[in-house]
């Protein structure tokens, strides 16, 4: 028979294993875990230094371009003189953006023959938006957000490089332009005039340049990958000429992933500025599509990744 003794002491010899246990398992562990959380805390504190030496680095870039003034005026108006232009931006965007763009496209001379902005509705966030565009563009009423959306930016880019057609893109016998207008998927930007059916057949074509705006702070009405950046890719592989511009502190990228895309950026038809919210990216735009439109020679310019220099050679 065990005895209670033998059960007092089995009792008191788990204990104490258990005891050794933890306080093994602290030695190890501890000192391990403890090791790890330091390694986080000093990754930590790299990453915060480099994210502080960027902030610097972007602010020393901003103040570079903030004095470098207004030489919008010191530029010859006449090489873009008279060249039609279609601005596309959207609801929302960056005002000193699109203003800084307004005033460098002014003293170039150009004709502005249109400014389109693409609307909240655009983003398809409701089911009458959604069978409504899919009717436009002759789609099946339950297509996914994303292809309406691409195919809308392929069909805008095929209006606005080709022209008004002498038949419709989708089967409705009419004016996708006007269709998008008139069902307020485009509407135009405040402190433009207003389009009328009229005005439509002298909107868009070749001969025309198309100059492209995304940039703001807080969340996009529609995120410039989803539609933006397929507009840009169209117009160029139609053959237009086109300018694609963002702000510097824009909360939503629009020019880095047309210059990392090869098949869009390949130089030849497009201009992309990225501090285009300031007066030296207005007059890059302006020489970069002088250059683009009389040389053949595209470009990226301003102060991010993938610019080339801040503006174009003057040779």
């Amino acid at each position: 028979m065990i005895s209670f003794r033998y059960h007092i002491f089995t009792i008191v010899a788990i204990f104490l294993a258990v005891g050794l246990g933890l306080l093994f398992g602290s030695s190890v562990v501890q000192p391990a875990l403890i090791e790890n959380l330091r390694n986080q805390a000093n990754q930590l504190s790299r990453d915060l230094s480099d994210t502080r030496a960027e902030v610097s680095d972007l602010k020393a870039q901003v103040s570079a371009l903030q004095r470098a003034g207004d030489i919008l005026p010191s530029l010859d108006p006449g090489t873009l003189a008279g060249t039609p232009v279609v601005l596309v931006t959207h609801d929302g965007v960056d005002a000193r953006l699109l203003s800084q763009t307004r005033q460098s496209l002014s003293e170039a001379a150009v004709k502005v023959v249109a400014e389109l902005s693409v609307t909240d509705r655009m983003v398809i966030g409701d089911e009458p938006s959604r069978q409504a565009l899919a009717e436009l563009l002759g789609m099946a009423g339950d297509t996914d957000t994303p292809t309406l959306q691409a195919r809308a930016a392929e069909v805008l880019a095929q209006r606005l490089a080709v022209g008004e057609p002498r038949r419709a893109v989708p089967p409705t016998g009419t004016d996708i332009l006007d269709e998008f207008l008139t069902a307020n998927f485009l509407t135009t930007p405040p402190g433009s005039a207003a389009i009328s059916r009229g005005d439509l057949p002298g909107i868009g074509g070749k001969g025309q340049l198309v100059v492209v705006l995304s940039g703001g702070q807080g969340e996009p009405i529609i995120d410039p990958q989803d539609f933006f950046v397929p507009l840009v890719e169209g117009l160029v592989q139609r053959g237009a000429t086109v300018g694609a511009g963002e702000s510097v502190s824009t909360a939503y990228p629009f020019v880095p992933p047309l210059r990392a895309d090869g098949s869009a950026a390949d130089g030849t038809r497009m201009v992309t500025v990225d501090d285009l919210d300031f007066s030296v990216g207005g007059a890059a735009l302006v020489l970069g599509l002088e250059r683009l439109l009389f040389l053949g020679q595209g470009g990226n310019y301003g102060i991010k990744a993938g610019a080339t220099a801040a503006l174009p050679p003057l040779t």
